[in-house]
């Protein structure tokens, strides 16, 4: 087995299962568990503050990422098929096969969305410009495929 497939199938089993992020709001109340004769807090973590609304530009911003993200691997698989080459050195060695791009991609896609959270309880303002301006370039990126898929496939 290379490390190509050993990162495609553990990003693809991280996505499958899932990561879930409650909210304060849905957090359970603490719990303890006896473990033979040990106590043990079971449940999330107790948030003390007051808890600030998510604005809705920042769950759409996760989905239009997503949707930058699928339309990348689209456009950078047709260019490839039309005979260009992958650019990207970093994405180089996963863009000849489709299951190790999307995993490349779920990884950052997720590791985007994460550092966004992060940032957006410190920086409200600066999550959503940094998420609108990623997006902005995934998308200028696909376009930039598309049209060399156009190019190679008029030679």
């Amino acid at each position: 087995m290379n490390v190509k497939c050993f990162v495609t199938g553990f990003v693809a089993a991280v996505m499958f299962f899932g990561v879930q992020i409650a909210s304060a709001e849905e957090a359970e109340p603490l719990r303890l568990t006896q473990a033979v004769s040990l106590s043990v807090p079971m449940g999330p973590k107790v948030v003390v503050g007051p808890v600030a609304k998510r604005p809705a530009v920042l769950p759409a911003l996760y989905v239009s990422l997503g949707a930058m993200q699928a339309l990348d691997i689209y456009s950078t698989r047709a260019a490839l098929k039309a005979g260009a080459r992958e650019s990207n050195a970093v994405a180089a060695p996963f863009a000849g096969n489709t299951a190790s791009m999307l995993g490349l991609k779920v990884a950052s896609t997720a590791g985007t969305i994460l550092f966004a959270e992060r940032m957006w309880k410190t920086n409200k303002v600066g999550a959503i410009v940094m998420l609108a301006a990623i997006n902005s370039a995934t998308a200028a990126v696909s376009m930039h495929n598309m049209r060399n898929a156009k190019i190679a496939a008029g030679r």
